[in-house]
Order: C-alpha cells, then sequence, then structure tokens
C-alpha cells in the first residue's frame, strides 16, 4: 500500500460518488413542497383556443377627405377657419386664376358665335328651300301648261287639223317641261337631304362645344374650394395671397359618422389577423367592443401592418381623434 496505489484508489471511487450522485440528484425524485392556496384544480376538457394580441391604437375617423387644388391659383378668400363644421356644399376658400377664367371668356364667346352662324345657316337654308320650292312650283304649273297643249295638239294633229311643225313644237315644249320638272324635283330633293345632314352637323357640333363650355364652368367654379360633405375642416393650409398649384394639398375633412380605431400589430399574426375577428378595448367601468373592418397588408418599416377596427354597437363617451 504505497502513496501512489492509494492515491488511484481514492481517485477511482471519487469518480464513482461523482456519477452516482448526478444520476441521484437527476432521477426525478426530488420534490417541491408547494403551499395549497398556490395551487388550482380543473378539468381538462376539449373547447376553442382563443389569443388574445395586445396593441395600441390611433383613434381616427372613420371618413377622411383630403382636399386638394383642382385648379390652380392665388388665395382670394378664405371664408372659414381651421376647425369650422360645415355642411355640404359650404364654401371654404376662393382660388383665382386669370387663365381658366379667360378661357370661359373665349369659350362662352365661341357658343354664342356658333349659335348666331347657327341661326344664320338657318335663314339661309329656309330660303332656299322657299326658292327651290316656288321654283318647282313654277315647273309644276309650266309642265301642265305644256302637257294640256301636247295632249290638244296630239288630237289635233290626229285630225289633220294641224301641221306637223306645230305639234312638233308641242312635243319639244312638253318634253322640256318634263325634264325641266324633274330636274325641279331632283334639286329640291337633294336640298333637303342637304339641309337635314347640315342641320344635324350644326346641332352636335354645338353640343360638342356646350359640353366645352360646361367643362370650362365647372373648372371655374372648382376655384370655390367646397366641403365634400358634412363634417369638420381640419389642417386648413392656405392663406390669402399663397399661391397653389394644380394638386397641392390645400386641407383634411373628416366626416362626422363616426369614428375608427387603426392599430399597428406584428408581421407575425399577418396570416391569423383577418376581417371579422373581434377586438376589446377594456376601461374602468365597461369593455366596449370592436370589430376588424380593414387589414393592410403593406407590412412597414417597423415590421407591422396596420388594421382598421370599428366599435360594435355603442362608442366609449369623450373619444376624440
Amino acid at each position: 500500500w504505497n502513496s501512489k496505489r492509494i492515491m488511484t484508489i481514492a481517485g477511482i471511487v471519487a469518480i464513482v460518488a461523482l456519477v452516482a450522485g448526478s444520476i441521484y440528484f437527476t432521477s426525478g425524485k426530488s420534490k417541491y413542497n408547494a403551499p395549497i392556496d398556490r395551487i388550482t384544480i380543473s378539468e381538462i376538457k376539449k373547447g376553442p383556443f382563443q389569443e388574445f394580441i395586445p396593441v395600441n391604437g390611433t383613434v381616427l375617423p372613420q371618413i377622411t377627405y383630403y382636399l386638394d387644388a383642382v385648379q390652380g391659383g392665388t388665395v382670394q378668400e378664405k371664408y372659414v377657419e381651421d376647425g369650422a363644421k360645415l355642411k355640404k356644399g359650404d364654401p371654404i376658400l376662393r382660388l383665382s386664376n386669370t387663365d381658366v377664367e379667360l378661357s370661359l371668356a373665349n369659350a362662352e364667346n365661341q357658343v354664342y358665335n356658333v349659335q348666331t352662324q347657327m341661326q344664320i345657316s338657318k335663314n339661309q337654308a329656309d330660303q332656299n328651300t322657299v326658292n327651290r320650292l316656288q321654283t318647282m312650283a313654277d315647273a309644276e304649273s309650266l309642265f301642265k301648261d305644256a302637257e294640256r297643249v301636247y295632249i290638244l295638239d296630239k288630237k289635233l294633229y290626229a285630225q289633220k287639223a294641224i301641221g306637223l311643225q306645230e305639234y312638233q313644237a308641242a312635243v319639244n315644249n312638253y318634253n322640256y317641261q318634263l325634264e325641266k320638272k324633274r330636274l325641279a324635283t331632283k334639286i329640291l330633293q337633294q336640298d333637303s337631304v342637304m339641309t337635314k345632314e347640315q342641320d344635324i352637323q350644326s346641332k352636335e357640333q354645338y353640343q360638342q362645344m356646350k359640353k366645352s363650355l360646361a367643362l370650362m364652368r365647372n373648372e371655374v367654379s372648382d376655384l370655390i374650394v367646397k366641403a365634400p360633405m358634412d363634417g369638420q375642416l381640419t389642417s386648413l393650409d392656405a392663406e390669402i395671397g399663397q399661391n397653389k398649384n394644380k394638386g397641392e394639398h390645400l386641407a383634411q375633412f373628416d366626416g362626422l359618422t363616426g369614428l375608427k380605431v387603426q392599430a399597428l400589430v406584428d408581421e407575425h399574426y399577418i396570416n391569423r389577423v383577418i376581417t371579422g375577428l373581434t377586438a376589446y378595448y377594456p376601461t374602468d367601468d365597461k369593455t366596449y367592443k370592436l370589430i376588424v373592418k380593414k387589414v393592410f397588408t403593406a407590412v412597414g418599416t417597423g415590421g407591422q401592418f396596420k388594421v382598421d377596427l370599428l366599435f360594435v354597437g355603442e362608442t366609449p363617451p369623450g373619444l376624440r381623434k
């Protein structure tokens, strides 16, 4: 029993004791004495799995209009200030654009000239028609006289009462008046067709110019910015003398139909959040119910997507955007 053998045996015993201790302490036989009042015992049963996601939302109007300048111009007059509650069609501000107003004046002048020219052309066409009807009446009268003489001379020539030369003159005059009558009838028919076509073309041109004039008047009326519906004017960005370009933002108009909540949800839930899901807004004394109305599937830079929620039934009192 030298010291080397004794150290070897002691090392082997220590290793065996360490392994045995590890097995003993990890064998699951350890216990924890929990207080009885901290234990809840329930029955295990099948049911729907509900997952709740806590999110923060921003209260917004259900309907929001962004008022932009349909026609560019200089702000001449402001009828209301930011925050005013308006009815549909109430004026908000007036812009001035000399180019648009001058174009309207030119268009009105052109329509007036076309209308005057149409009346002159119609009078001329009516006069031409009267003249051709007069020519037709004269041709009809001369033809009847020639026809009467021709029939009479034809009988007299058959009875040898007149000579061939006199009869031939009656025949030639009859044929001449007949051809003249046919020509007058053809000219009258062509005149009627031409007059009708010109009248249709003139009316189409006039209607087209009236439509263009109506568009120009709408453009001028757009210089007066009006409320698109009943609501409240917010974010009015216009001062007298300020120049506004076409399409430039002027103000925001919030409807009074109700409020919605717009929340940001983590993209992890994008496949599980759909329209129709229920949400709850708890307060100190009551919990209000909402429903997912719209899901914006575009994920933002923060890894979140937007959802719009509407209140079902009662809206919390005092809630504002």
